[in-house]
């Protein structure tokens, strides 16, 4: 009986170690799906926002084409629904858009939506984000450009995303 619980003990004590082996050797950890439903960016975009927003905000960032249709205008509502939807939180997160051009004809598409904050002279950054499939963006409160969605992006995972965001962020 006295072999039986040392060998029990010492099997305990190194069944973490031979797991973490397993792992290791078979690279079961990039195997993994993520729980994110936006795109990762590869490559590092920094929008600078001093001037609109403290280093509070997270952002929600829209591409506006200069003709947005039905989609695009769908989208910025949406935008303003997954804002709303954040309840208590929903003033850790400010709405950006980033016009193609900054024209005149813009503010009609923006009349609706007062919150909305318009980046200025932003067209560089327009023609860096527009050359990616993706048309939403999140970035952190610094700037930092992180997850990309589709113009057909599901907005419950977007609002999931931005919740998990804001919980790991807390201060």
């Amino acid at each position: 009986m006295g072999k039986v619980k040392l060998l029990s003990i010492i099997f305990v004590f190194l069944s973490p170690f031979l797991f973490a082996y397993y792992y290791f050797i078979n690279d079961a950890t990039t195997t993994r799906g993520t729980t994110n439903y936006g795109t990762f960016l590869q490559e590092e975009i920094v929008i600078d926002v001093s001037k609109k927003t403290s280093n509070e905000h997270w952002l929600l960032i829209q591409l506006i084409p200069n003709y947005c249709n039905n989609k695009c205008q769908d989208n910025m509502h949406m935008l303003r629904q997954v804002n709303s939807a954040l309840g208590k939180d929903m003033d850790r997160v400010q709405r950006h858009v980033i016009f193609e051009k900054n024209t005149q004809k813009n503010n009609v598409y923006i009349k609706n939506y007062p919150k909305v904050i318009v980046l200025d002279n932003s067209e560089k950054i327009y023609n860096r984000l527009s050359k990616m499939e993706e048309e939403i963006f999140i970035a952190d409160p610094l700037g930092n450009v992180i997850l990309g969605y589709k113009n057909d992006f599901m907005p419950k995972g977007l609002l999931k995303d931005i919740k998990k965001l804001l919980k790991f962020s807390k201060k």
